[in-house]
Formats: structure tokens, sequence, C-alpha cells
């Protein structure tokens, strides 16, 4: 059985089971009340968007975020604006409790949204920032084959990797097509109230990077405050705080288990790629994207 065949398909993108259609090709969320000053991360999924989340939670210590316990995550648009039923009682019990609306200002959220289905021409009306991340998609696509493995404990995923490489040159993962979906948002600039970075930006050099995001959200940092950002949002740190970040029933995945971060290292696809997976995806994939960003990270 191939991955993610009950995923059904609005404007050429794959979205999941517990999004409704009806709500997706209505365009449900351009009716969300955004409000000045919300910052949202957006990003094709495993490309680093709950490690941006946390670093900017570090950031700053004023954000509106979705408290629960001893969570405190960024507001998920989806669940939101596009949701149908839920993949956890805990999550459910979470959006119905917390209401957005509620949410005191600054707002921080997050979303898989492709740009063609979300409201871009809002941001700027609405005083709405948003912050793209993008990642080279052979660490993606490996990224991915362990979170499906894990989520909902296997649910979702063959355990095939050459089917899961199959499925995401022939778009049939969820959010697909990744050229477009990447290709699209990494278009828009700081005109369009969206700053651009990359996965291999942040592992890199982080300091520089956050930098950077605090000078776009006018909100500058001291060095002190960039140094405490940097030591609190490791890979270490982050795999042992599940609970600190996402809510979810204990049965969702394996005891143990922390879907949301692995290695969190680039260049991982070479210890996973066959040389025959490698050159089909680099005619499939990265001849395109580079026709479209040649910026967006790619090996």
């Amino acid at each position: 059985m191939a991955q993610f065949e009950s995923c059904f398909v609005v404007d050429g993108y794959r979205f999941l089971p517990y999004h409704d259609k009806a709500k997706v090709e209505s365009r449900a969320v351009d009716k969300f009340k955004f409000k000045p000053g919300d910052v949202i991360v957006v990003g094709f999924p495993k490309s680093g968007n709950t490690w941006l989340v946390e670093v900017l939670k570090a950031m700053y210590n004023d954000w509106g975020l979705e408290k629960y316990g001893e969570a405190e995550s960024a507001v998920f648009l989806e669940e939101r604006t596009l949701y149908k039923n839920y993949f956890s009682d805990k999550r459910k019990e979470f959006v119905e409790t917390v209401k957005c609306e509620d949410i005191p200002s600054p707002r921080l959220m997050r979303t898989h949204i492709p740009a063609t289905l979300f409201p871009c021409h809002l941001l700027k009306d609405k005083g709405v920032k948003v912050i793209h991340i993008s990642r080279n998609p052979k660490d993606v696509l490996v990224s991915a084959y362990y979170f499906w493995k894990s989520w909902a404990h296997g649910a979702l995923s063959t355990g095939d990797w050459e089917q899961t490489v199959n499925d995401f040159i022939e778009d049939r993962q969820a959010f697909t097509p990744w050229v477009r979906h990447v290709g699209d948002w990494s278009l828009k600039g700081i005109e369009d109230n969206v700053f651009q970075v990359t996965y291999e930006e942040m592992k890199q050099g982080l300091p520089r990077v956050v930098t950077k995001m605090a000078n776009f959200l006018h909100r500058p940092l001291t060095e002190e405050d960039i140094d405490r950002v940097v030591r609190t949002t490791t890979v270490e740190v982050m795999r042992n705080s599940l609970s600190k970040f996402l809510v979810l029933d204990d049965d969702i995945i394996p005891e143990g288990e922390n879907p949301m971060v692995r290695k969190g290292i680039v260049g991982d696809w070479k210890n996973h790629f066959t040389v025959a997976q490698s050159e089909l995806f680099d005619s499939k994939i990265g001849e395109k994207i580079r026709s479209i960003n040649p910026n967006i990270p790619y090996q």
C-alpha cells in the first residue's frame, strides 16, 4: 500500500485525511482573524520548522502561545482553519480549550499551507510577518521517512525507503509537490513581509540568523540574548523536551521516541540515497528548483 493514499488533492497539493477538503477548497484560512504583530513560521514539513519555532520562542519571552499544562507551543494554523478532526484527543481538547482569539499579541504561529492557498495579500494590510524556512529536499525526505515511521506508529508509512523516495518524486506525499511549495514561498521577500531562512544557514551560523530575524522583526537582541538562544535550542535540549512544545496522547508515538527531533544534521541523505536514487532525484527535483530559485539549498 502506497504512503498517504488517503490524502486528497486541492490546487495540486496533497492534504492529510484529517484536513477538511471543503475548508481547503473554500480557502477557510482567508477568514482567520490575523492580528497586527502576528509572526508565522512557514515551511514544508520536516524543513526545520520546529527548530525555528523554538529559536523564536527563546528570542523573546512575550509571545502569545498555546499554553496547556507544561507545553507552550506556537499556534498551528491548520488546526484553527482547515481541520475536520484531530489526530489526538489531547490536541482536540487543547484547541477547544485555548481559543485563538484570546491569545495575546504578539502571537507566534506555524503552518505548512502553500503560498497559493494562503492569504499572502493580507500580510501587510494586517501587519503580519512570515518567516519561511527551506531545506535541502534530500534531507527533508530522510527526516520525513523517520517521522512517519514513528508518527501514529507508522499508520501513514509503508516503512519502505524506496517507496518513500518514489512517493516524494511523484508528488504523493503530504503537501507535495515540494518544488512548487518551496518555490512559491521562496520567491516572496521583505517587500511582502516575508523573511527567508534556510536550515543550512541556521546550522552554519545560528547567531547570525538570529540577528537577522531580530532585525526583520524590529526587535534587536543583545549578544547575551543571542548566546542564550543558541545554548537553549540545541538538538540535545529539544530532543529531551518534547512535552514542552507539543501536546499529544501517549499512544500517538512509541514510548521514548521524539519524531519531531532526530539527528538535526546536514547531509544525512548521503547515508540513505543510492547513487541511482540521488540521480533520479536530481533530474526530477533538483533541476526544477534550480530553475525557479537557485538560492534554495540543494545537493
